[in-house]
């Protein structure tokens, strides 16, 4: 059972050190962002772009976390 709990442990540990649901909150809040300004300046920019466009920011990103 020891050895259950220290498993256990780790996990939640690991999970506290993981930024991927902040990150993916911010990304949201991007896109959401950017549909809104899209519409109030009634450009034609698709949301395929500017998704494209985060998640390549978040590519970015991420590979400068991992190089840290």
């Amino acid at each position: 059972m020891a050895k259950q709990k220290k498993k256990a442990g780790k996990k939640v540990s690991a999970a506290g050190s993981d930024m991927t649901p902040i990150v993916a909150a911010e990304l949201a809040g991007v896109i959401y962002r950017a549909k809104l300004e899209n519409r109030a300046a009634k450009l034609n920019i698709s949301e395929a772009e500017v998704v494209a466009d985060v998640i390549h920011l978040w590519r970015t990103v991420r590979e400068q976390l991992y190089k840290a």
